[in-house]
C-alpha cells in the first residue's frame, strides 16, 4: 500500500490540530466512539499482553503523579520509572534544575530515535494519559499525552527492526500506573486521540505547546515608538558592525543574508550573529526568514548582557565561540526562544520553546513556530514590554510568557538580540528592524 504523502500527512494533522484546540478552548470534549479497551489482569508488578507488540504496537497507561515537578535553580534532580516493556522499551519522568522532561527510551540494540520531550513542569498531584505507537517497518512513532501529540504528525524516521514484548512492568512508587493496554498495530492521530479518556482530553494542553485559548497579538499600533535600528541584510555594507560567534559565514545575495556553518557536520559548528546595538526594555524586533535546510535549529537570543550589566562585548567576560553552554551556562544572562526545531535526534519536535540564561531554564513553551519542511518566507515580530514576552510568527502568537521573577531570578532588562542557528542550519534574513515599545496608556 502506497504510504501517504508529508504533505497530506501535515494537511490531516493541522485539521486535528485545530479541532483539538478548539475543543480546549470550549472546555467540551469530542463525540468519538471511544476504543472500548478489554479489561486485563493485574498483577502488582506486571501485565501480560493478550498478544505481543514489536513491529508494530501501541501502548496506553494513565500515570497519576504524587507531586508536582517543575524546572528552578532550587530544584534536585529526580527520575521517575513509569513502566518498562522487556527488552524493547521503557517510559519514565525527569526533573532537574533546568527542565522537566517526558522520556521513551528504547533498550540497546533497539535502532531507533527515542521520544524525549522537554516541559516546563508537570503539575500534580494529578493524573495524565499517555499513548505511544510505532510501525517500525513505516519509520513511525509518536507519543501523546492526553491526546496532545508530542511529535509533529506525519514526521518520517529511518525504518527499523523492532524486538517483541510480551508484558509491560509497572515501576516505581512515585507515581501510580494503571489501565495498561497494548495491541499490535499502528495508531494515526484520529485513532490516537478516540483512545483517550473524555475527561482527559486536552487537560493539561498548554504544557506541550497546545495554548488552552489562542494568545491575542500584543497590540503595538499605537505604542510602536522611534526606531532604534533597521538593516535590509542585503549587501556587505548592511551586515556591517554584525559580530559572528562561531564557524559562521555570511553571503548576501538576491535581497537576503544567508547564513551557514563552515562546520556543518561538526559538534563545535553552531554559529551566532549579534546585532552591534543595545536595545532597551520595551522594544518591538521584527525580521522575515526563510528556512533552506530539512534539519536544523533557529534561536533568537535577547535581552542579552553581563551578570552586572555589561555589554556582552567587554573584554571582562568570557570568550564565546559558538558552543551552546557559553550562552546559557556561561557568562551572560539572556532569554532565548528556538521557534524552528528539527533536529537528527529530536525530529519533528512540536514546540517552540522560551528560556532563562544563565541557567538554561525552560520557563514556558507553545506550538511550533516554523515546521520542518517549510520553503516559505515568514515573517517575525519579538515583542518585549518589560516583563511580558511575545514571539510572533505570520501574525500568530507562538511564544506568550510574563517574567514574575518568582522562580528564575529578577526579569531581565536592556540588552543585545542575537540570531543563532545549529550547525546543520542554512536560513536566510532580511529586512531587521527594532522600534522601541511606549508603556501602555503612555
Amino acid at each position: 500500500m502506497a504510504m501517504p504523502s508529508q504533505a497530506l500527512l501535515r494537511l490531516q494533522f493541522a485539521s486535528l490540530y485545530s479541532a483539538f484546540a478548539a475543543v480546549i478552548a470550549a472546555a467540551a470534549v469530542l463525540t468519538l466512539d471511544c476504543y472500548a479497551v478489554p479489561a486485563v489482569a493485574e498483577t502488582p508488578r506486571a501485565i501480560v499482553f493478550d498478544e505481543p507488540i514489536g513491529q508494530q504496537g501501541t501502548i496506553t497507561f494513565e500515570v497519576r503523579t504524587t507531586q508536582a515537578y517543575r524546572t528552578g535553580p532550587d530544584r534536585k534532580t529526580v527520575t521517575v520509572d513509569l513502566l518498562e516493556l522487556p527488552g524493547l522499551a521503557r517510559c519514565r519522568l525527569a526533573q532537574s534544575t533546568t527542565v522537566c522532561e517526558v522520556e521513551w527510551l528504547w533498550e540497546a540494540g533497539v535502532a531507533a530515535e527515542g521520544l524525549t520531550v522537554e516541559i516546563p513542569a508537570l503539575p500534580g498531584p494529578d493524573t495524565y494519559f499517555f499513548l505511544f505507537t510505532w510501525d517500525a517497518t513505516a519509520g513511525q512513532f509518536t507519543g501523546y499525552v492526553n491526546g496532545v501529540p508530542l511529535r509533529l504528525p506525519g514526521t518520517e524516521l529511518p525504518p527499523w527492526k523492532s524486538p517483541v514484548a510480551t508484558e509491560a512492568r509497572l515501576a516505581g512508587e512515585a507515581a501510580a500506573v494503571s489501565f495498561v493496554s497494548a495491541e499490535p498495530r499502528y495508531l494515526d492521530p484520529r485513532q490516537s486521540l478516540e483512545r483517550v479518556p473524555e475527561g482527559l482530553r486536552g487537560h493539561r494542553s498548554e504544557l506541550f505547546g497546545v495554548f488552552a485559548s489562542q494568545p491575542q497579538p500584543i497590540d503595538i499600533a499605537s505604542r510602536r515608538g522611534e526606531l532604534l535600528y533597521a538593516s535590509k541584510l542585503d549587501t556587505a555594507d548592511s551586515i556591517k558592525g554584525w559580530v559572528m560567534e562561531g564557524p559562521g559565514e555570511t553571503h548576501c545575495r538576491d535581497g537576503w543574508m544567508e547564513m551557514s556553518s563552515q562546520r556543518p557536520h561538526g559538534p563545535e559548528g553552531h554559529t551566532v550573529s549579534w546585532c552591534p546595538e543595545t536595545f532597551p526594555d520595551r522594544f518591538v524586533a521584527e525580521w522575515e526568514m526563510k528556512i533552506l535546510s530539512q534539519t536544523g535549529l533557529c534561536i533568537v537570543f535577547f535581552a542579552a548582557a553581563g551578570p552586572k550589566g555589561e555589554d556582552i562585548f567587554s573584554p571582562t567576560l568570557p570568550k564565546r565561540t559558538g558552543v551552546f553552554k557559553q550562552y546559557t551556562q556561561g557568562g551572560i544572562n539572556c532569554y532565548h526562544i528556538s521557534y524552528f526545531a528539527n533536529t537528527p535526534s529530536a525530529p519533528g519536535r512540536s514546540t517552540s520553546n522560551i528560556r532563562k540564561n544563565s541557567g538554561f531554564y525552560l520557563i514556558a513553551n507553545g506550538p511550533p513556530g516554523i515546521e520542518p519542511g517549510s520553503d516559505a518566507m515568514h515573517r517575525l515580530r519579538l515583542v518585549k514590554d518589560c516583563s511580558h514576552i511575545q514571539l510572533q510568527v505570520d501574525d500568530r502568537v507562538v511564544i506568550d510568557y510574563t517574567d514574575d521573577g518568582s522562580g528564575y531570578g529578577p526579569p531581565l532588562g536592556a540588552g543585545k538580540i542575537g540570531l543563532r542557528q545549529m550547525q546543520w542550519t542554512v536560513a536566510r534574513y532580511r529586512d531587521f528592524q527594532v522600534h522601541a515599545l511606549h508603556a501602555d496608556g503612555d
